[in-house]
């Protein structure tokens, strides 16, 4: 849940409820998002936060992972290429000098410590060590060692912090706990972090940003004190814009609920479940949630200082 801070006024859903009842919902058509649950007795919202990790995360760790499969491609093909070349060097030199060429190699032979050391890079086996390789990719005889090496060592300071870091955020990104309308006491209400946030509906207010839509609702400060928050709610999974007509939408079906039931807006079914996502934790809703909620409401109910609007929906100056 965020802290709201006043630049735009949000208008009390009042305002728009008989248009918002004269809109017209498509028939036979599934829930429009974010609506994940409906039944007779609630609507449930899903909360936008996930977007984050969904729009942003998940595509930034599959971004860094093809960079270092890249990166280790063109290593590993490095080393196979630098191992062919030697071989071929010492078969041609053994073939045009004979099978002793290197072991009798006069120390006047010019550049003889290359040479030499171009031999000596194959093991036992014939073959070229990963470790060796490392080691002449970064070392004296190397075109660009120094250059090499600093690229190698940023890669993998890079990746092994990136790679780990996203892992770990994406794991542990919680489910946000959904905003649940409830028609029978005709309230809607979340909670975060252990705290119940609650507003009643007939005091509904929203906010329509190009961004997201904001539904206002109360809840206690760290100090105490009786605040504002919002609950944003992206129709179209966009964090950027996200239309009017799917504000208009979501807004008609959860006004229509409110007022006619289950039956009015999804009349085939007795209840849906969408698909709420996968996640490895969640805001576990708290256990004094009612006794919490009762004594949220009382504040609620007590509450002096929200904006007045004259009936035309215009801001009433104090």
């Amino acid at each position: 849940m965020k802290k709201f801070k006043w630049v735009e006024h949000p208008i009390p859903l009042l305002f728009k409820r008989d248009e918002l009842l004269g809109h017209d919902l498509e028939k036979n058509c599934k829930a429009p998002r974010p609506i994940i649950s409906i039944n007779n007795e609630y609507l449930v919202l899903s909360n936008s936060f996930v977007i984050i990790r969904n729009l942003f995360l998940i595509p930034a760790l599959l971004s860094v992972l093809y960079l270092c499969s890249t990166e280790v491609q063109e290593i590993y093909k490095g080393w196979k290429s630098s191992e062919v070349r030697t071989v071929d060097f010492i078969e041609l030199r053994k073939n045009k000098y004979g099978s002793d060429y290197f072991d009798t190699l006069p120390e006047s032979t010019k550049y003889r410590d290359r040479i030499l050391y171009k031999y000596n890079r194959l093991d036992e086996r014939g073959e070229l060590t990963f470790k060796q390789y490392i080691k002449d990719r970064h070392g004296t005889y190397a075109a660009y060692g120094e250059r090499n090496y600093r690229h190698d060592r940023n890669s993998i300071i890079f990746f092994g912090t990136t790679i780990p870091l996203l892992l770990i955020w994406i794991i542990g990104f919680k489910r946000r706990a959904p905003l649940i309308f409830d028609r029978q006491r005709r309230l809607l209400y979340t909670w975060s972090k252990g705290k119940v946030v609650a507003q009643r509906y007939d005091n509904l207010r929203a906010l329509e940003t190009p961004s997201f839509l904001a539904l206002m609702l109360r809840a206690t400060t760290k100090k105490d004190a009786l605040g504002w928050g919002r609950f944003s709610v992206t129709p179209q999974g966009n964090t950027i814009y996200n239309s009017k007509d799917s504000y208009q939408q979501i807004l008609a079906y959860i006004v229509q609920f409110m007022e006619y039931g289950r039956e009015h807006v999804m009349p085939e079914q007795t209840q849906w479940q969408g698909r709420k996502g996968w996640f490895f934790f969640e805001d576990k809703k708290p256990e004094d949630f009612e006794d919490q909620l009762v004594a949220l409401l009382v504040r609620i109910d007590a509450a002096t200082d929200e904006v007045e609007f004259d009936e035309d929906g215009q801001l009433v100056e104090s």
